[in-house]
């Protein structure tokens, strides 16, 4: 991984991701790069009876000054030793469509943000937040930081599976490729058994034996856990585990998909308090 995309809005929510991805960037000996993405100044002025809007170029130079202080002040305020830091002021450009401006880093491999989670129905219940928009429409992996999450050298990493996605083996290999340079961590792959979702034994035992055809890494190991929803699952599987970190594939529903099925990992980035890494499933 060539270089690491860390986006930020000078929050505390900001500066606690920033802080996980210092030391994410110093494991993987990768750039980090800091930006802040912010809406130009616009002027209106009147042509043939009508108006126009033009970025007022003076006050955006203003404003783009005092954002780069507040850049620069935001990136000393944690050491980052050995680690090359490259700042960013973007305008205009929407947060959670990292089409727009990934192209700028080249080489980017993640993405890292904080998450508040969803304050209201309003806000994350019916939107999303801009964490959980962000994952849904990455191309690289996104790594989500609650304020309660601080970096531990990964020991053991969750990884909820389904069985009968095919996508799930491949998420799995991605998942391996990524810890590589945490030396010995292991992997649980989980299993949760809902009502409504009940994975059978032998279908399991099938499973299990495509990873271990496909994937070569020690250890690892499977386990289930049943509960109510996947959501739940998870928190109580998190909780049990003691796991450092939390991996996931998201399919990237949009539009009327998106509202109508959701996204489990989107959930999971709003509602629970774990490092949260999440992988974009680009089915062919």
């Amino acid at each position: 991984m060539k270089a690491i995309l860390h986006l930020t809005d000078f929050s505390d929510v900001a500066r606690n991701a920033y802080a996980y991805a210092i030391q994410i960037a110093q494991k993987l000996n990768a750039e980090l790069h800091i930006a802040h993405i912010y809406d130009r100044p616009y002027a209106s002025i009147a042509y043939q009876g009508g108006l126009s809007a033009i970025v007022d170029a003076e006050m955006d130079m203003k404003i783009r000054g005092e954002l780069l202080k507040h850049l620069e002040a935001y990136a000393a305020s944690l050491s980052a030793s050995g680690t090359r830091v490259l700042l960013h002021l973007w305008g205009d450009l929407t947060v959670w469509r990292p089409d727009e401006y990934i192209d700028k880093v080249p080489g980017t491999g993640l993405i890292v943000m904080g998450t508040r989670g969803a304050t209201s129905l309003w806000h994350g219940g019916i939107f999303g937040t801009n964490t959980a928009r962000l994952i849904r429409h990455s191309p690289v992996p996104v790594l989500a930081i609650h304020p309660k999450n601080t970096y531990t050298a990964y020991q053991k990493v969750l990884l909820p599976v389904d069985i009968f996605d095919d996508m799930t083996v491949p998420l799995i290999q991605e998942a391996v490729h990524f810890l590589r340079p945490w030396a010995g961590v292991k992997v649980t792959l989980l299993i949760i058994n809902t009502p409504y979702v009940f994975y059978d034994t032998p279908s399991i035992d099938r499973f299990l034996g495509q990873v271990k055809e496909a994937v070569k890494h020690e250890p690892m190991e499977l386990r289930v856990y049943n509960d109510i929803s996947v959501e739940e699952g998870l928190r109580q599987a998190m909780e049990a585990e003691k796991a450092d970190l939390l991996v996931m594939g998201t399919h990237a529903r949009k539009g009327l998909a998106q509202l109508l099925f959701g996204s489990i990992t989107e959930n999971v980035a709003q509602h629970l308090e774990y490092p949260l890494l999440a992988f974009p499933l680009q089915r062919k």
